[in-house]
């Protein structure tokens, strides 16, 4: 008896342990997956310069280097990467950003905007 009842609670606890985790599941939010652009950097600009996206878009940049390390940062956001930025467009408007790293004498010239409708 003691054997059935000692199986038994095992059962039970696989079934709630397994249920449980299919709530967790259940219950979060899927994060859709990220829009993405790639944007080639190069001194002293990017190509493209511009891009616009929907307020909520999860947005993945890889930035291309093409002759040294330039990055992105949007002050506005507080976002900043070298080779990628990956964020959630959560107010709209028109965003500009600049070179992450210096890059030579025309490195303050390097820019581009993030427009969020």
């Amino acid at each position: 008896m003691k054997k059935l009842n000692i199986i038994l609670i095992i059962f039970i606890l696989i079934l709630l342990v397994g249920f449980g985790a299919y709530n967790v599941t259940i219950g979060n939010t899927v994060k859709e997956t990220p829009k993405e652009f790639t944007i080639k950097a190069f001194r002293f600009g990017y190509t493209p310069d511009t891009i616009t996206v929907k307020k909520g878009d999860n947005i993945r940049i890889k930035i291309d280097n093409t002759d040294t390390l330039h990055g992105i940062r949007i002050p506005d956001l507080g976002i900043k990467g070298d080779n990628s930025i990956e964020f959630t467009a959560q107010k709209t408007g028109e965003f500009d950003w600049y070179c992450a790293n210096m890059c030579g004498d025309k490195h303050g010239e390097m820019g581009g905007r993030l427009i969020v409708k």
